[in-house]
């Protein structure tokens, strides 16, 4: 129920030398010796999590992990860990990956967290992804702003919070190269996330649930990734019974895929029609006798002019409401 994170420990950092001999490289690229520019180093191993080694104003020095916690303990973020006891050897592997890379002791239980990704699952067919990802599209929250990206990703957004809902299996596919595992394990999951993308935010959340602080024993388990997806679906409303428009809409939407410009053309036409009556549009100057002709023979090869308006009910999104996809199930 967690994906991405990034962890922090106050520790000093070694000698310019012996950065260079652990693999790290300085992000600063003054060649002087007087540059006054706080210290960072940076550590990028392919295929593995970031590291990153930084002097604050106040010259203390803080050593941060940033990565999928899936993907480091299963190589790919599709398999969400299942129970606590993975995340906890997860967070142990991770503390011996940094303390070896590093050379340092770090201790993940007792880091800072400064970002994090709370996730949840919906395993379902890949047409119902489509329907709740339809439903979803006007989903809206105050002081946050809403984007649509390709019918497959519907993102709710400030600076210091994210809510997103997307289709797995599109994600997947955009990126460059996925194995067929991937491809198979990620079809027909929906995806919601829900993420604190800095310091204050995790801050913030940490009061909100009565926290001492925003250490990783407090923050990344269970419990508070449940809590954090329920108060969010919640105040969105999908914790009831989700309206989502019409079996007729749904149904012109399959027949047109991805041509919008013919959904919006014979929407529209559907709308006047329903409003005067299919064999007054001609007579009120609407449309012209060839081009009623055209869009009728569309309407009814769709299989949609004559099937009846009701508006259809989608069920609520909640942890009982659809089967959740598990880690074990891939393993």
């Amino acid at each position: 129920m967690i994906d991405s994170v990034c962890l922090t420990l106050p520790i000093r950092m070694h000698s310019p030398r012996e950065m260079i001999s652990l693999g790290f490289a300085s992000a600063c690229k003054h060649p002087s010796l007087s540059c006054r520019h706080p210290a960072r180093w940076t550590f990028h191993p392919q295929s593995k999590p970031h590291l990153t080694w930084s002097e604050a104003p106040d010259r203390s020095h803080w050593l941060s992990f940033t990565g999928s916690l899936p993907r480091f303990f299963f190589g790919s973020n599709v398999y969400l860990m299942a129970t606590n006891d993975e995340l906890q050897t997860c967070l142990a592997e991770i503390s011996q990956y940094v303390s070896d890379a590093a050379q340092v002791v770090f201790d993940c239980l007792q880091a800072n967290v400064t970002r994090v990704h709370y996730c949840q699952d919906w395993r379902l067919s890949s047409d119902w992804v489509a329907n709740y990802l339809w439903a979803l599209r006007d989903l809206s929250l105050p002081r946050m702003k809403r984007t649509l990206i390709d019918n497959s990703t519907i993102q709710l957004s400030n600076a210091a919070q994210t809510i997103c809902f997307y289709n797995k299996l599109e994600e997947r596919l955009a990126r460059k190269s996925v194995s067929p595992p991937e491809l198979e394990a990620a079809n027909g999951i929906l995806r919601f996330e829900t993420r604190f993308n800095d310091n204050r935010a995790c801050q913030r959340h940490a009061r909100r649930l009565g926290l001492a602080n925003r250490k990783v024993e407090n923050l990344l388990n269970d419990l508070v990734a449940k809590q954090t997806l329920s108060f969010t679906l919640k105040r969105l409303g999908l914790d009831k019974p989700i309206r989502t428009g019409s079996e007729r809409m749904e149904a012109l939407k399959n027949y047109c895929g991805e041509d919008r410009a013919k959904l919006f053309r014979l929407t529209g036409f559907l709308v006047w029609a329903d409003k005067y009556g299919p064999e007054n549009l001609v007579r009120l100057g609407l449309c012209s006798y060839s081009d009623f002709r055209r869009k009728l023979k569309e309407l009814q090869a769709s299989g949609v002019f004559h099937v009846s308006d009701e508006p259809r009910s989608l069920a609520p999104l909640t942890f009982e409401s659809v089967r959740t996809s598990r880690s074990s199930e891939a393993a």
